[in-house]
């Protein structure tokens, strides 16, 4: 864990506990002084790393995971979030055999 990681990490604790004292990441940027690049790559670090359990929410930001509720609601989130994902992956292989035929299409006309 990174300087930056741990001071997220440590805000958080100490000040954000369950979603209902969540902080958006712009507010948490501001805060800490850290660009919001930064501090979603760095939230993300923590979290696939294993070294905070940090809540998020699209709509009410970041907080520290205090409850099991609050566990079961970020699993369902991210379990969305990755089936979106899936989804636009399985439209994108689609679109991209779709565009590979029809250029295969004009240049057989061509022929």
């Amino acid at each position: 864990m990174n300087e930056t990681e741990y001071r997220i990490l440590t805000h958080l604790k100490n000040h954000h506990r369950s979603s209902e004292r969540a902080i958006t990441f712009k507010k948490l940027s501001l805060k800490l002084e850290i660009n919001s690049r930064e501090l979603r790559y760095a939230v993300a670090n923590l979290v696939s790393n294993g070294e905070g359990c940090i809540g998020t929410d699209s709509v009410n930001g970041y907080y520290y995971l205090t409850s099991e509720e609050d566990f079961e609601h970020n699993q369902d989130e991210l379990r969305k979030r990755a089936m979106k994902i899936l989804v636009r992956r399985k439209g994108q292989r689609i679109a991209w055999k779709s565009r590979n035929l029809e250029i295969e299409i004009k240049q057989l006309q061509l022929i």
